[in-house]
């Protein structure tokens, strides 16, 4: 067989580069419409929030805070809807086949599911952003001194780029704060990609339903125990005191176990849709 030749070789290799090349230009062949028109609809969705809050607010409401909770609510609303959305085709029983008969491993295809839910949404979601958010930043620092009488303060008024160190520990939000809100938001995307393979129907609905659930007796748990909340995120804390290995232990098991737990549960519910 040539170099030139296509890998025919069977799925039961765990890994190979050329079917996975193969594998994710055939996903972008057929998905890319779907996810250009995704994008398309969070920035009319982006505009319109921001046509509303620069109208309510007279053009106050953009600093760079703002921007912050904006980002990031928007990312984990959209990630976990984008994620929900990634193996519709599996619930279909059209395109179940084709999809998963495709010459590609398991290994494959999670890795695959990785990169598209949890790299590139967030790279493209984030380039969106910024792209929106700059230009309205501009018009935010030349209307606002017109529109006050006084002195205005502009120091707040920033473009917010992720993972770009503002100030400092007087950041809006530190580097180590957000690279919490990042873990939190791929044990999400793990969670509900995990949901739409067990459920046969309404995978995202229900892994909603079961994730507020959880929520609800977290939440219970934390009063009728009386546990202190912030023990479970001090790595993500700048005046977080003294770390006992107790401490490093549960964060350990909060951050870096159960999200890994979580995307291995994605890896075997896909493995099991395979042998249906």
């Amino acid at each position: 067989m040539s170099q030139d030749t296509p890998s025919t070789s069977p799925p039961t290799q765990a890994w190979n580069w050329q079917r996975f090349e193969c594998l994710a230009l055939a996903h972008w062949a057929e998905q890319r419409r779907h996810y250009l028109g995704y994008l398309l609809v969070l920035a009319i969705l982006y505009a319109v929030l921001l046509l509303l809050t620069l109208g309510v607010s007279s053009f106050k409401a953009f600093d760079a805070e703002v921007q912050a909770v904006f980002y990031f609510s928007g990312l984990f609303l959209t990630g976990y809807v984008f994620a929900g959305r990634y193996f519709d085709g599996i619930a279909q029983r059209e395109s179940a086949l084709l999809i998963l008969m495709r010459p590609a491993s398991v290994l494959e295809k999670w890795a695959l599911c990785v990169l598209v839910v949890g790299v590139f949404y967030p790279l493209a979601y984030s380039t969106l952003f910024l792209l929106m958010s700059w230009p309205v930043l501009q018009l935010v620092v030349f209307v606002r001194p017109l529109l006050s009488e006084g002195v205005v303060s502009l120091d707040k008024y920033f473009l917010f780029v992720p993972w770009w160190p503002h100030g400092g520990e007087h950041a809006v939000i530190s580097l180590r704060a957000q690279m919490g809100l990042w873990m939190a938001l791929w044990a999400s995307q793990a969670f509900v990609l995990a949901g739409t393979l067990y459920f046969r129907k309404a995978g995202m609905l229900k892994a909603l339903v079961v994730g507020f659930a959880l929520f609800v007796l977290t939440v219970l748990w934390i009063v009728v125990t009386g546990a202190r909340t912030e023990s479970l995120s001090v790595w993500w804390s700048l005046d977080a005191e003294v770390f006992t290995p107790w401490l490093h232990g549960l964060n350990a098991l909060v951050w870096i176990v159960v999200p890994g737990l979580l995307w291995g549960l994605v890896y075997v519910n896909l493995q099991e849709k395979e042998l249906l």
